[in-house]
């Protein structure tokens, strides 16, 4: 009798928990390492400045104090995505005219326009997600100018 209760007693201790993985909260901070820079797009803010994390290359505008004195150095910036501000917008990559030519385009001129100021970037605002900065320190590494 002791053996079947010891059995039950293992066998129930070895039965993976089916308990749902909490769901990220959130308002949690982020804390990312990355570089900060001016952008010069903003017509509204003439002191907006713009965060790229360098693991992933994800953008954000900046939103927080004393953030001048970080431009175009690498940092440690810890805060909270705005999420009232975040929308989605979809559409045709790189264009509905360059995807309806198929494979009857030269892959050189389409290499050219996918680069950064090419054709294919566009010229509107990209509304990026904003980043309520609660720390800012100096990182490790360079930025890009």
């Amino acid at each position: 009798m002791t053996f079947h209760i010891l059995a039950a007693a293992v066998l129930l201790a070895q039965t993976p928990s089916t308990a749902p993985a909490p769901k990220p909260d959130p308002k949690a901070p982020l804390t990312m390492n990355g570089c900060v820079t001016r952008d010069y797009t903003d017509s509204k803010n003439s002191s907006a400045y713009l965060f790229e994390d360098k693991v992933d290359g994800s953008r954000y505008r900046l939103k927080g104090k004393s953030l001048s004195k970080y431009s175009g150095l690498s940092v440690q910036v810890v805060g909270v995505v705005d999420s009232r501000k975040l929308k989605f917008v979809g559409g045709l990559y790189p264009s509905a005219t360059i995807a309806g030519q198929a494979g009857a385009i030269d892959p050189g001129k389409a290499a050219v326009a996918a680069m950064p100021g090419g054709s294919t970037t566009g010229t509107g605002n990209v509304e990026l997600p904003t980043l309520n900065v609660t720390r800012l320190s100096l990182g490790e590494g360079e930025c890009r100018r």
